[in-house]
């Protein structure tokens, strides 16, 4: 559910930041379109340079959003052919809702799950108190075992000596 989540995410993240390159694109469309009829116009790329980069650099990143995001493919090509923008960005936005509808689909499920979990573990911790499972026994440790047979064997030989002392007398 989160890798889903992620995903519509940062898909919305890359519409908000494609729609950028496709204003610029719009807008610096005839620009470029002087250049591509008369590629050899050293006057005009000098005058139009940073406009005809512009578009170069936009128009790249719309290609790499379509690659990652094809389904939007037809969308954005249509739209950047048109004249007016306005459908193209209308269709994005709404995409972009349908996204966060779906992100809040997946809030929503996951939060019943999450409820759902901890009922679950606290029937589980009620269980085993129940059961007696919750109690855990201490377990000693090597050296703690070795030091109490040690008191044990000294006990022993104290012992010995006072009875063989008893004896004596």
């Amino acid at each position: 559910m989160k890798q889903e989540f992620d995903k519509l995410s940062w898909e919305q993240k890359r519409i908000k930041e494609v729609v950028k390159h496709i204003q610029i694109c719009i807008s610096k469309r005839e620009h470029y379109q002087g250049y591509r009829k008369n590629p050899n116009d050293k006057i005009y790329m000098m005058m139009n340079r940073k406009d005809i980069e512009a578009y170069q650099k936009s128009y790249e990143e719309i290609d790499i959003f379509l690659k990652q995001f094809p389904h939007l493919k037809d969308i954005v090509l249509e739209g950047l052919k048109k004249k007016s923008s306005k459908n193209l960005f209308r269709r994005l936005n709404e995409h972009s809702k349908e996204l966060q509808d779906k992100q809040e689909e997946i809030m929503k499920k996951h939060n019943s799950l999450l409820k759902q979990y901890h009922e679950l573990e606290h029937l589980k911790n009620n269980m085993n108190e129940y059961l007696g499972k919750d109690k855990t026994e201490k377990k000693e440790s090597v050296i703690g075992a070795i030091k109490k047979h040690k008191r044990k064997i000294d006990k022993t030989i104290e012992q010995s000596h006072s009875m063989s002392n008893d004896i004596e007398l």
